[in-house]
């Protein structure tokens, strides 16, 4: 993975989105499927069923993304937390919410933005665990900020959510670039 780290202050958005969920389990947990495959067969089937295709029509917007941790809901009988992980375009129609899509708004605020390359070393749906450990294990151990998605009290849709864009949007493809973009609050702002 070849990559590059920037802070970027991104304004106040909204998603139009089909929501989704991800588990986040405890380091000793025991795990019977893999935890990006619920998720994933989830997403193949949105891409398949054209409620992906629909979801661009509606929101006036041709790239997709994810967005995750905008809720997370604990488990303690799967020692997880089931947080949100969403399809979403940005809604530039201005379409309302309805059965098939929510609206989801995110604050303004500074990002983290990992901009990667990957070139056959791993499959999409995993994509997010290289960024992941280095945002939390290393970029934020030396930065003067913390992680908007960490706080408890900003799991229950408050505003925040890590936002990521993959081009080609296809969970099979060998080579692809991702973009990742964490919500990031100053310590001295806490």
């Amino acid at each position: 993975m070849k990559f590059t780290i920037k802070t970027d202050f991104l304004p106040e958005m909204e998603f139009l989105v089909i929501k989704g969920f991800g588990k986040l389990y405890d380091q000793d947990a025991q795990i019977t499927t893999k935890p990006d495959e619920d998720t994933w067969t989830t997403i193949r089937r949105r891409l398949s069923d054209g409620s992906v295709q629909r979801l661009k029509r509606a929101a006036g917007s041709e790239p997709v993304y994810m967005l995750f941790c905008n809720t997370c809901v604990r488990r303690d009988n799967e020692k997880c937390y089931v947080c949100g992980y969403d399809i979403a375009c940005e809604n530039l129609s201005g379409a309302k919410a309805g059965h098939e899509f929510e609206i989801v708004r995110l604050k303004p605020c500074e990002y983290a933005v990992f901009d990667c390359e990957f070139n056959n070393e791993i499959s999409l749906p995993q994509a997010h665990e290289k960024p992941d450990r280095l945002f939390w294990d290393e970029w934020l151990k030396v930065k003067p900020y913390v992680s908007a998605i960490d706080d408890p009290i900003n799991w229950l849709g408050n505003g925040y959510a890590a936002i990521e864009l993959y081009s080609p949007f296809e969970p099979d493809a060998e080579r692809f670039k991702a973009k990742i973009s964490y919500p990031l609050i100053r310590k001295n702002m806490l």
